[in-house]
């Protein structure tokens, strides 16, 4: 495995960034202590990041294609479906140029790609097996395999749907996607368990012994760890972080989401 940190991220040799977004009918439950509900606080969140990794991707006038992203969101009609609007419905993976070329509307002279949905079940292992067979074609593509790893967000604030006696058969689709991977590394999961409750956060910890939720303790063991280039972002961003600390975080709130986002795509 060649070393991360000094990898350049271009159109040559872009990035997959895959965000699952749980789409259950929870996600209309307002977010902590906030006026908005989970579905459209998460939808906030992607749209900024998309608008960041957009601006950075600028050389002059022109958008470089250095990343590739796709959008899976999972619970409408207790089923997987790509998450983008517009005119790029029912697409999977788009590069960023073509995203930031098709957005859905304007708000506050920002563009906007994805809006809020909740509605029906959580079938979170559907969405990880859609993720394993992208990013396994995604790498079999061209010269992937000398790109960054893939990397995996995933959103939710509740348990699988259809994950199986003790969740083995999520358990199972995750392992094959862990897995995967390029020349650099082994793809990225990252986790964050969001809630409507207003209770003490857990941030990239190394272990959740205290951790009374069973399958809250179940995303922390899927995740993988975070590299030290999201651990230099982490810490950047005021998190106080432990040694080999996963990508996962457990009642987090809104600021977290975005940061988390933040942290789990390259810079």
């Amino acid at each position: 495995m060649t070393d991360l940190r000094n990898f350049t991220i271009s159109s040559t040799n872009p990035c997959l960034i895959i965000f699952l977004i749980d789409q259950s009918g929870s996600m209309g439950e307002n977010f902590g202590n906030e006026t908005h509900t989970k579905s459209k606080e998460v939808a906030n969140a992607i749209n900024e990041l998309l608008y960041e990794v957009g601006l950075r991707c600028y050389s002059g006038d022109d958008i470089k294609n250095r990343f590739e992203i796709g959008i899976i969101g999972y619970g409408k009609e207790n089923n997987v479906q790509s998450g983008w609007e517009g005119a790029l419905l029912n697409k999977w993976v788009v590069s960023i140029k073509n995203i930031f070329e098709y957005p859905l509307r304007e708000e506050d002279d920002k563009p906007v790609w994805i809006t809020p949905i909740a509605s029906g079940s959580t079938p979170m292992k559907r969405a990880f097996e859609n993720a394993k067979r992208l990013c396994q074609d995604w790498i079999n593509w061209g010269n992937h395999r000398e790109c960054h790893p893939p990397i995996i967000i995933n959103i939710t604030d509740g348990e699988a749907t259809d994950g199986g006696n003790n969740y083995q058969n999520l358990i199972n689709e995750v392992n094959k996607l862990k897995q995967l991977r390029t020349n650099y590394g082994l793809v990225n999961i990252l986790n964050i368990h969001i809630s409507e409750k207003i209770s003490e956060r857990v941030l990239f910890p190394n272990e959740v012994d205290n951790l009374n939720n069973k399958f809250s303790r179940l995303l922390f063991d899927i995740s993988t760890p975070l590299n030290e280039n999201m651990v230099r972002i982490a810490i950047q961003k005021g998190y106080n972080i432990s040694n080999n600390p996963k990508g996962y975080i457990y009642n987090g709130n809104a600021v977290d989401l975005i940061n988390f986002l933040n942290i789990g795509t390259p810079q």
